[in-house]
């Protein structure tokens, strides 16, 4: 293993350690213990999140790198649209959240990230991981590094989504039913459902 792809995954596993340590619940009540609202908070961790992602993009963006491949023709085309439908499916999933208070510009009701199971979520529980995987793995254009990049980003997505997961039934017990019959990141349920029927029973 090149020391360039050693240097993504090494920054990567340290991006993903402060970031993790800053979302998870012990953070959080450290943070409140000493008097800080959740919101002020949550704005900066948007902030500092930001911030660290434009470090380590800096970082990989100077490190050696060569041409892992180039697809072009039909090929090059079908990725090209799947990493247009990754646009569409992190478009769809925005559009079902207040951007305000996930920025932690106004509190969440009641200071609990809420949960809806409506639009896209209906049918895959992360559709914005899914549609940043799909951006990412589907570039008809790879180097060695951004590659590995796409690979780290998207096992920290997987990982991060069952820490995530763990939250949200604590927060919203009937969560547990909604991953049991919704997929996290594919939406096999509603591609290989029988017509009328989908993965989900609540609009």
């Amino acid at each position: 293993m090149s020391a360039s792809v050693a240097a993504v995954w090494i920054s990567g596993l340290i991006f993903a350690v402060i970031h993790s340590f800053m979302a998870s619940l012990r953070c959080k009540a450290w943070v409140r213990s000493e008097g800080l609202d959740p919101h002020t908070y949550r704005m900066g961790y948007s902030f500092l999140s930001l911030l660290l992602t434009l470090l380590w993009l800096f970082f990989l963006f100077h490190l050696p790198d060569r041409p892992l491949y180039d697809l072009n023709g039909a090929i090059g085309w079908l990725l090209m649209a799947l990493q247009l439908a990754g646009v569409a499916v992190v478009g769809l999933s925005l559009s079902h959240v207040d951007a305000l208070a996930f920025l932690g510009f106004r509190p969440f009701p009641d200071h609990i990230e809420p949960f809806r199971e409506s639009g896209i979520y209906r049918h895959v529980r992360h559709p914005m991981y899914s549609g940043f995987m799909l951006i990412l793995l589907a570039s008809p254009e790879q180097s060695v590094n951004s590659f590995n990049l796409a690979l780290f980003v998207a096992l920290y997505f997987v990982v991060g989504s069952i820490f995530e997961e763990r939250r949200m039934v604590g927060a919203h017990p009937h969560y547990a039913d909604y991953r049991k019959r919704v997929p996290a990141f594919i939406p096999w349920r509603t591609l290989f459902s029988p017509p009328g029927r989908s993965g989900s029973r609540h609009e």
